[in-house]
């Protein structure tokens, strides 16, 4: 569970009945049941507000002008030597929060005939909404709702407009709602009642050796407790560390005083639509559609003498999948669009003036950025929600050869070649349709060999069958097991990179590739800092199916000994090697551009080769 991080501060409960019956009638084999469940998640349950978190950041160092880029490294350690910290101080409300499930289920596996079997079946589940014990979460967001600065801050505002903005259309609205205040009940947010979950499959003896099977069926995700946060805005208050309020004029907040003026205290529900003024908030739709996924099949089966082979299609489509959306962002038509570094269009946003919010909260500063009164929400930092338009597909070749355990031995050889496509994110934080790109799973070949072999020495073995028993316990009952695995390594991205050469320089062949140079740094990549895109909308692809991390090689291999001490009592013996190759797999190279690591691996991410020893007493 994500509630439960096994150091006592968070904990997670679920309590669980299942009922499944079976009812044989003819050629009808019945089954149906029940599914319930309680889930219940506690957090934060012991202060953990004990002193700030301090960052250091590039914003009061970088330099000659406010919006120059930042250089690669230096200038966050500069910010601590001068004793300008950011980061925030928390007090975080504790929470119990509750959901619970309900499925219920009948499945026919039909006879038809006696080569072909109809598989039905139907499941339908329902799962309730989000509640805390004490109404401590947020309940929403409303949009149009005046804030209570709104008339100061417009009066502020008339003062000074910018052109953009005419006075009648500068406003200030929105704010969170919270749970069972204000005409609403106690759930964060509602769930659906509708999920009926279709199977439809069938299995058809084509011959005395070949199989075709099909089927296809429904799956929904869930989005009470194990998909869900608490979200405890007001309830949990975050205090801002702010070292200047006057656009790095004078400094209030220093590391020896980070919070000069004290922690925000949290109101709870009686804060209103004021909550985390100046600050980033979150929070869930009215309704939550729970996600699906739609997965299908097609197979052969054929057994050639002592081998069973295996030929299928394998497809899946995921839809009202659940990702972040940020609702505050500077309108797209203010980005700039050219292909390199449009020093007017940043200058133009980051433009300051004075802040009409100044005065009707002490979060506020004195000067507030063109890009910052534009955005819908200028009261508020970022603003996210959750919204199920996230959708994904794949589609896969499976092939699997496995000999059955005979002579001694078993083998097994399986291959998949498979795409991956996804979209479950927006490439620009102003666009409303995520952006598709190849999955962040997709890995186009995957092969997996498997075996066991029994050494033909011992009791009951082809030899050494009257072999002495100290021999017996020394030679005989050996058993080898092997695992190799090969995968391709996931596709690589770049972010809002500045490149004006061809895509298609980018990979480099096996044979040039290494972990100093995982692809070619030098194919149309800028990488000077002063001359990195910024306030523009960007069109570099999300990854790159071609340019790709290290793929994965790993051979495990066992040995297994197994000992008769007596008639009721016998030991196994196993002597387990995990990456008996000691072949490292990389981690994904650097791909910030403008990084002194570009394009090179600095760690890996399996073990090294590793030995285990076990024995085991069964009696």
């Amino acid at each position: 569970s994500p509630w439960e991080s096994g150091d006592g501060t968070n904990a997670a409960l679920s309590h669980t009945v299942v009922a499944n019956f079976t009812k044989l009638v003819r050629t009808h084999n019945l089954r149906f049941g029940a599914d319930l469940r309680v889930y219940r998640g506690f957090g934060n349950r012991f202060p953990q507000a004990v002193s700030p978190d301090l960052a250091f950041s590039n914003l009061w160092t970088k330099g000659p002008v406010d919006n120059s880029p930042a250089a690669p490294v230096g200038q966050e350690l500069a910010s601590m030597l001068f004793g300008i910290p950011n980061g925030s101080m928390q007090l975080a409300a504790s929470y119990a929060i509750q959901s619970r499930y309900l499925g219920f289920y009948i499945h026919d596996d039909f006879k038809l005939t006696r080569k072909l079997t109809l598989n039905l079946g139907l499941r339908y589940e329902k799962e309730t909404p989000l509640t805390e014990r004490y109404d401590r979460m947020v309940g929403g967001f409303a949009e149009n709702e005046p804030s209570p600065i709104e008339a100061q801050a417009r009066a502020n505002y008339a003062r000074s407009p910018i052109p953009e903005l005419p006075l009648d259309q500068f406003r200030v609205r929105g704010g969170l709602r919270f749970v069972n205040s204000g005409g609403l009940g106690r759930n964060q947010f509602q769930t659906e009642s509708n999920n009926f979950l279709p199977r439809v499959g069938f299995s058809w003896e084509v011959g005395p050796k070949t199989v075709v099977r099909a089927g296809i069926g429904l799956f929904y995700d869930l989005v009470g407790v194990n998909r869900s946060e608490a979200l405890q805005a007001g309830f949990s208050q975050s205090t801002p560390i702010q070292p200047s309020l006057d656009s790095g004029l004078t400094f209030i907040a220093t590391n020896a005083n980070p919070l000069p003026s004290g922690l925000l205290q949290p109101l709870g529900a009686a804060g209103g639509l004021s909550t985390n003024l100046g600050q980033g908030i979150e929070f869930y739709p009215a309704k939550r559609l729970n996600g699906y996924a739609s997965r299908w099949s097609f197979g052969l089966q054929h057994q050639l003498g002592e081998y069973l082979l295996e030929a299928s299609y394998v497809g899946n489509r995921g839809t009202r999948l659940a990702m972040d959306r940020s609702l505050n962002e500077t309108p797209a038509q203010y980005l700039s669009r050219s292909p390199v570094r449009d020093q007017a269009t940043i200058d133009y946003l980051s433009a300051q003036f004075a802040n009409p919010l100044r005065g009707t909260n002490p979060i506020y500063g004195a000067n507030t950025s063109r890009a910052a009164l534009l955005r819908p929400y200028p009261q508020f930092g970022g603003i996210s929600m959750q919204e199920p338009i996230g959708y994904s597909w794949f589609h896969s070749m499976q092939a699997r050869v496995e000999k059955r355990f005979s002579k001694g031995y078993t083998f097994g050889l399986s291959y998949t070649l498979s795409k991956a496509m996804e979209a479950v994110s927006l490439i620009n934080a102003v666009d409303t349709v995520p952006y598709e790109s190849l999955g962040g799973l997709d890995r186009p070949h995957r092969i997996a060999v498997s075996g066991i072999y029994e050494f033909p020495f011992g009791k009951g073995r082809q030899f050494g069958a009257g072999m002495p028993a100290p021999l017996e316990f020394l030679a005989g009952g050996w058993q080898l097991n092997a695992v190799i695995i090969y995968q391709s390594g996931n596709a690589l991205g770049f972010g809002n990179a500045l490149f004006a050469g061809n895509i298609a320089d980018i990979a480099l062949d096996s044979s040039q590739r290494n972990a100093d140079r995982w692809f070619n740094t030098e194919a149309g990549f800028n990488r000077v800092p002063a001359q990195q895109l910024a306030s523009n909308y960007r069109l570099f692809p999300l990854r790159f199916g071609g340019v790709r991390g290290d793929s994965q090689h790993r051979w495990d291999l066992s040995a297994i000994k197994n000992f008769r001490i007596v008639e009721r009592a016998r030991a196994q013996f196993r002597a387990e090697c995990f990456n008996a190759l000691n072949h490292s797999i990389f981690n994904d190279p650097n791909t910030a551009p403008t990084n002194t690591a570009f394009g090179r691996i600095t760690g890996t991410q399996a073990q090294a080769r590793t030995f285990q020893l076990a024995l085991k007493l069964e009696f």
